[in-house]
């Protein structure tokens, strides 16, 4: 969901399609070590320039430790797990068809109406160019592993698992630094709540959806310190309007963007690794509200401003 579901910051202000994680800093994390001692099944997706593979294509349901291989040039790449809803098949989890067949994506993208079967799917997160493992439960049905949007050019690819599709899934947790919380509700508001401390360098952080609405997690820093105001600046300003920025506007080009957790559905938990640098990180998600008139939830209260311990 990151291009459709997802405004990004760049140039100043948002931009309805775009990526997360091109604006990512270079390092990538060092996660394997952190995920060594579990002893949990794996699954590895690699991504080349004609989509995506898996390691396995049925699996049993469970917790699983996924890696990406990404051997594309594509730094704003990502892989998520959806479970289809009734009706829906791998089509409808990219644009990849319609591109191939030369029809153009209008500015505005399909209508929002298309893609509002996923907030009612199971998601449960998945990797990304910045993050490339992280630990995700599975739960039994047929699910498309996509590129985090569902007008990638990337088509999905799918994978079986079998078991109970509403079993509560049981496995090793990681011990994670931190736990970043979802919260709030559609068409009233939401926010994040960081439980624990982040860190500097790379380190395990559980996401939970304890909201009724998907979220995806994006970390972004500055050099100097900011203000929770200035980053709410930041998110909300449109160098389209016309309007000056304020006195105290950030200035876009210090930005590193060092993590992005895909998408993942209410109620749901992954386990995802993000590498900081010390000062402070801004926490901010863009999936659209059906229930506000398809604003992101950034504008309503879904931008957090953390410390990052030295």
């Amino acid at each position: 969901m990151r291009s459709r579901f997802l405004s990004i910051i760049a140039a100043g202000g948002l931009i309805v399609l775009g990526g997360a994680t091109a604006l990512a800093q270079d390092a990538t994390p060092t996660a394997s070590n952190l995920f060594a001692d579990l002893g949990l099944p794996e699954l590895t997706v690699t991504a080349t320039a004609e989509g995506f593979a898996l390691s396995e294509t049925e699996v049993e349901a469970g917790r699983y430790l996924v890696t990406l291989n990404n051997e594309t040039e594509n730094p704003d790449l990502a892989a998520g797990f959806v479970r289809l809803v009734d009706g829906k098949t791998l089509d409808d989890l990219s644009s990849a068809d319609e591109l191939a067949a030369g029809t153009p994506m209008t500015e505005e993208g399909p209508p929002p109406e298309e893609f509002a079967w996923l907030f009612e799917a199971y998601i449960a997160g998945g990797v990304s160019a910045t993050a490339p493992q992280a630990v995700i439960d599975l739960r039994g049905g047929d699910y498309g592993v996509w590129g985090d949007d569902p007008t990638s050019p990337v088509p999905a690819t799918g994978l079986t698992v079998t078991g109970d599709a509403e079993a509560a899934i049981e496995g090793p947790a990681p011990e994670a630094a931190a736990t970043i919380l979802e919260e709030g509700e559609g068409g009233v508001g939401f926010s994040f709540v960081v439980e624990g401390e982040l860190q500097a360098g790379p380190q395990i952080v559980e996401i939970v959806n304890n909201s009724d609405q998907p979220h995806f997690v994006i970390a972004f820093q500055y050099p100097e310190e900011i203000t929770v105001e200035q980053a709410m600046e930041f998110v909300m300003f449109d160098p389209s309007s016309g309007a000056t920025p304020g006195p105290d506007a950030l200035d876009e080009t210090l930005f590193t963007f060092p993590a992005y957790a895909p998408v993942q559905s209410a109620g749901t938990t992954q386990w995802n690794v993000i590498d900081l640098t010390p000062g402070q990180a801004v926490l901010v998600c863009f999936v659209p509200d059906p229930l506000a008139g398809g604003i992101p939830h950034a504008f309503e209260g879904m931008v957090s401003l953390v410390p990052v311990a030295g």
